[in-house]
């Protein structure tokens, strides 16, 4: 179904709670601006949106599920909805990202830093992990040994993740086109070691 078909279906009362639910998401990430996650209230986000806190909470219950909605919305945002899950995705994802993360930085260390930023990663880390599964089996073929596939995915999951992308940036100074280069070259010399059989 196309953007078009789907607004088409939708009944008006469909895309008034669509577009109050992305006033809501865009209010919470200007207020993540100036405001760290774990201190991100739904007054400040009401007051921001221009709306009333019974409204937000009518679209979003509680503080986990505001939170996850701005992170998918967020990604989605920066073209990163979908977990990599080809080797060459797995590859091309920190050259992507990590400049885009650059753009939003304080935002994304309370992501990486913070407990809720924290839960809020952790709450797909299944499909995250199935999809760098995908990738990896993809790469080293289906007869390679569980030990070597655990081995080189937890090892890529690192690289790509915005945690490599923050170390390096406060310990190295880095901008987010160097360490995402950084990070696709570790990601392809792991993937070259364990298809020799010396990593």
């Amino acid at each position: 179904m196309t953007v078009m078909e789907d607004a088409l279906t939708k009944t008006h009362r469909e895309r008034q709670r669509d577009a109050t639910a992305e006033i809501i998401l865009a209010a919470v990430g200007r207020c993540l601006e100036d405001v760290e996650l774990a201190e991100l209230t739904f007054t400040q986000v009401a007051r921001m949106a221009g709306l009333g806190e019974r409204t937000i909470y009518r679209h979003f219950p509680n503080k986990e599920a505001l939170l996850d909605g701005w992170w998918r919305a967020h990604k989605a945002r920066l073209g990163q909805e979908a977990f990599p899950d080809s080797p060459a995705a797995l590859l091309e994802f920190p050259v992507k990202a990590f400049p885009s993360f650059d753009e939003e930085a304080e935002i994304m260390r309370g992501a990486v830093l913070s407990p809720q930023g924290r839960a809020m990663t952790l709450a797909r880390n299944e499909e995250r992990q199935a999809a760098i599964r995908r990738a990896v089996h993809a790469e080293l073929g289906a007869e390679a040994a569980e030990e070597m596939v655990l081995t080189v995915c937890a090892s890529v999951q690192l690289l790509q993740s915005a945690t490599a992308w923050l170390t390096m940036r406060d310990y190295w100074d880095l901008k987010g086109d160097q360490s995402g280069s950084i990070s696709r070259r570790a990601i392809q010399a792991i993937f070259t070691a364990a298809r020799n059989g010396t990593l």
